[in-house]
Formats: C-alpha cells, structure tokens, sequence
C-alpha cells in the first residue's frame, strides 16, 4: 500500500521533472498539470480512503494517511497555477541552515554575541539569495578598511549590491 501510493507520487515528481527539464512556461505547466497531474491525484485520492479502511487507529499508516487527508487540499493547489512547486523543499533547504543552529544560539555567550551570529548568517543567507559566493564575499568585504568607509560606501559591499 505505502509502497504503490510512494510509486504514485513519483510520477507526479516525474511530471515535474519533464516539464522543468524543457523549460516549460507556467502557461503550459499549468495545462500539462490539469491535465495529467490532475487525475493522478484524483485517483490517489481514491486510493488512499479505500486502504485508509484496513488500518486501525494508531496505526502508523492510519496516522499518514489520516495527516495526507488533513492536508489534502493544500496539497492539489499547486495543480491550480503554473509558477507553484509541487512542494516547499526549496525554502526547507534555505532554512536549514537556521533550523540545525537554532540550538547553539543558546552558547552564543551573551547577547552581543547573538546579535553578532544573527547579523551573520543573514548575511550568509542573502549572498545565497544573490548568487554570491559567501566565502569569496567574506574575504573581499574583510579585506576593505570598513570602519573608515563610508554608509554609501558600505552598502555598496551588502550582498545585493556587490559585483
């Protein structure tokens, strides 16, 4: 059961492997989605009130199923418009990297030394967003005299504005 309703899903990731691989506007992913996306979902659907059936509660197939049902709705949405991913791995993986230091902000020694871990991984994080290399950014801004710049100066080294 698990196993074919995994199977099933994959073709929906394959799906959306095809239409990212060809470079497929939202127009037409959005069409391809409705049209073959759709019904995959409709008869996982199916599916999986039918198996849901021969489960007890507790069951950990039972407490799955009955989580994918809660969130079943959210789920087919992305059917709905081109421009949506069929999930949120994306920002999941943008917020890892706070999610696993969560914990050691704790031992950041005193709250100057919070403030200081916040202001760099921000910064981390928006030369991530600007496709730059955080080492290499790192190294170049450290690299300036900073204290004796300017504020025009030293936002032109923020991660958004640096070339």
């Amino acid at each position: 059961n698990a196993a074919h309703i995994i199977e099933t899903i994959a073709t929906l990731y394959e799906l959306e492997e095809n239409l990212k691989h060809k470079k497929a506007p939202p127009e037409e992913v959005e069409t391809e989605r409705k049209a073959k996306a759709y019904p995959i979902l409709k008869y996982l659907e199916t599916y999986m009130l039918d198996v849901h059936k021969q489960y007890t509660p507790g069951e950990a197939m039972e407490k799955a199923l009955r989580y994918a049902f809660a969130v079943w709705i959210r789920i087919g949405r992305y059917v709905q418009d081109g421009r949506f991913n069929i999930d949120n791995n994306l920002m999941e993986q943008a917020i890892r990297p706070i999610t696993l230091g969560r914990k050691n902000y704790l031992f950041c020694g005193n709250n100057e030394g919070a403030e200081n871990n916040a202001i760099f991984y921000t910064f981390m994080a928006c030369c991530r967003e600007a496709g730059i290399e955080p080492y290499k950014w790192m190294k170049e801004v450290l690299s300036r005299s900073l204290p004796d710049m300017t504020e025009e100066e030293l936002t032109k080294m923020l991660p958004s504005n640096f070339k």
